[in-house]
């Protein structure tokens, strides 16, 4: 990577910490850099690109650092693991501010969001391994009710640290870590316990995670169009108006399907149809999964 690069990278992170990444601007990065705001479009063709970078930078790092404590042979398998989630939960703390800041803005038509269902797709693929590791293959079964626990925890404390100025020590905060894991591990085993997440559901949700998907929009978007368009025949009202209706519901399910959403495109075409008292609830539940996921 080049000097400039990085010193844009670093410059940028610093400033999304400091100020959030909606106060930052480019010309905050180009100037604290001391670059030109046009050169600095020669590396990145917009604050987006920045902070995208900068978040698979900063998983990367992590999962490095991961793979570095696994390749060492004179750690234990209990020990592994508590050093990877000691090196997460320092991740997390490091980076907590930005990533709650970043959950807000990310859109369905921006390219953030893709990002963080990959990342997320990708750090559950690596505490699975771990526990499995760890652990052992008894725990296959149930592995992903476990690491949602795992990660749960690891969630919840990090909040408690962050927001409520928690002092804790996170080497502690790893073992205890390890003790409840184990407990949960060896309890599911002996009881013999059905998983609550099946391996099926589970898998469909990683191949969409891995593709930058919500699986929720990927399956219910389609089941709820599907219900626009076949309720609209059956409203009391005019043809003429049904047949605005379906032209709009069209535009809409093109709208969806398409590669870059426009936001203000499916919002003017919800608003036309929510005034069909009919079509209400249906287009509600639309807005949401599309605009708040």
């Amino acid at each position: 990577m080049s000097v400039t690069k990085q010193k844009i990278l670093d410059s940028a992170m610093r400033f999304f910490l400091e100020k959030g990444y909606l106060a930052t601007s480019i010309q905050n990065i180009a100037d604290d850099c001391g670059v030109a705001k046009g050169s600095l479009y020669n590396f990145f063709s917009s604050k987006e690109d920045i902070l995208i970078e900068i978040l698979i930078s900063q998983q990367d790092s992590m999962i490095q650092r991961k793979e570095q404590i696994q390749s060492d042979k004179s750690l234990s398998p209990r020990e592994i693991f508590i050093r990877e989630t000691e090196c997460q939960c320092e991740f997390f703390l490091n980076n907590n501010y930005m990533m709650q800041e970043i959950k807000k803005i990310s859109t369905p038509d921006g390219k953030v969001a893709p990002i963080l269902f990959q990342m997320r797709a990708s750090l559950l693929k690596s505490n699975i391994e771990s526990l499995i590791r760890v652990f052992g293959e008894g725990i296959r079964s149930n592995v992903w009710d476990l690491v949602f626990i795992y990660n749960g925890i690891i969630r919840e404390i990090i909040f408690l640290m962050v927001f409520e100025n928690k002092p804790l020590n996170l080497r502690e905060v790893a073992q205890f870590i390890y003790h409840c894991m184990e407990d949960m591990a060896t309890n599911t085993q002996a009881a013999s316990r059905p998983p609550l997440l099946k391996k099926e559901d589970m898998e469909a949700y990683m191949q969409s995670a891995l593709q930058g998907e919500s699986l929720c929009t990927r399956h219910r978007l389609p089941d709820l169009l599907n219900d626009l368009l076949t309720t609209i025949p059956e409203l009391q009202i005019t043809n003429f108006k049904k047949a605005e209706l379906q032209e709009a519901a069209k535009l809409l399910q093109d709208a969806l399907q398409a590669e870059q959403h426009k936001p203000v495109l499916i919002r003017s075409l919800i608003g036309f149809m929510e005034k069909e008292h009919g079509l209400r609830h249906i287009l509600k539940q639309i807005e949401k999964l599309v605009f708040e996921r």
